[in-house]
């Protein structure tokens, strides 16, 4: 009795072991597609790649490698003028790396290609004493740079209408106005805007000073904002636009950047905010730089025309953003 219930039971394992032979022949497929290949509903580029192998998901990124390939942009210097516009990366796709970024995607992962910069051959660090006055004109971006002498009642106005409508800038801040208004200057760096280096007074131009006297007075600023909010200088905007030479090689040895404007309200002048607006509007351009100060009709100008650009597929940055050589095909 116990030799037939032996029996029986290796019947029942032999009919057991055969199922799950049988059925993992059968299902083999089904099984190295969930654990070894790409997760179901990963899609690549509105492709569903979902059971794919790592060597179908190689053959297929690397038949697309061309569409993404972007040259990239030398900077554009001047000799005449001593101008430049910044440079821009150009990028390749990351072949290994992208099919690493699909394999290792989660159930229904939109995945998008790792891109891997293309370094340009002339870059403004090939010319550190020259000025910038606008950013490259492939960049959807404008910046405003808003010089800061003298008083304090217009600032927290253009920060709210800034923040209202997520668009950031520079304040460029003399540093006699900086030594007083130190809460104004945290407040201006806590709202992700960026401060500027405007000398550190409005009664002399630079180009009246010594390289000595012009070299301490951009560390006097660059200490006054730093200490205020940790955040060193990276850009200087002469009184009245007026340098020469030395000021651009004192300057670039302080390891900044002179910049100057290509739209200017000369809202100063008051000349009304009709013609403001009509003024950036007429000349508005990519990579744009636009000059303006703490005024009351700048307020209003503010209010009434970022929206306005906006609506035209501008973004409002900072400088430090807007000549930014990393520039990715997704935002171009």
């Amino acid at each position: 009795m116990l030799i037939v219930l032996i029996s029986s039971r290796t019947k029942i394992m032999s009919i057991i072991l055969l199922i799950i032979i049988c059925g993992s022949f059968f299902f083999k497929d089904s099984i190295i597609k969930h654990y070894f290949g790409v997760k179901p509903g990963v899609i690549f580029l509105q492709q569903d790649l979902g059971g794919y192998s790592r060597d179908k998901v190689r053959e297929i990124v690397a038949a697309r490698l061309g569409e993404w390939h972007l040259k990239p942009v030398d900077a554009l210097y001047d000799s005449h003028s001593n101008h430049i516009i910044p440079e821009l990366w150009g990028y390749e796709v990351n072949l290994p790396e992208t099919v690493d970024k699909i394999m290792a995607a989660s159930r229904n992962e939109y995945v998008s290609p790792v891109y891997e910069a293309v370094l340009p051959d002339i870059t403004t660090e090939d010319y550190p004493s020259a000025v910038i006055s606008r950013g490259n004109p492939l960049k959807k971006q404008i910046a405003l740079m808003i010089n800061v002498a003298w008083g304090t009642e217009y600032i927290l106005p253009m920060l709210e209408i800034l923040d209202a409508n997520d668009a950031l800038t520079t304040f460029f801040v003399v540093g006699t106005w900086a030594r007083q208004n130190e809460n104004l200057v945290k407040e201006i760096c806590s709202k992700g805007h960026l401060l500027g280096n405007h000398g550190h007074t409005d009664s002399v131009v630079y180009t009246a000073l010594s390289q000595q006297e012009m070299k301490e007075g951009l560390k006097e600023v660059n200490d006054l904002i730093g200490a205020a909010t940790g955040q060193r200088p990276k850009y200087f905007t002469p009184h009245k636009g007026e340098y020469n030479a030395l000021v651009l090689e004192t300057v670039s040895r302080q390891d900044m950047r002179t910049v100057l404007w290509s739209i200017d309200t000369v809202d100063w002048n008051t000349p009304g905010v009709e013609k403001m607006k009509a003024k950036i509007l007429d000349n508005l351009h990519e990579g744009a730089i636009v000059l303006m100060h703490p005024t009351a009709d700048t307020v209003m100008l503010l209010k009434e025309v970022i929206p306005v650009i906006k609506n035209k597929g501008y973004s409002f940055v900072t400088l430090a953003e807007l000549f930014n050589p990393h520039y990715p095909p997704d935002q171009r």
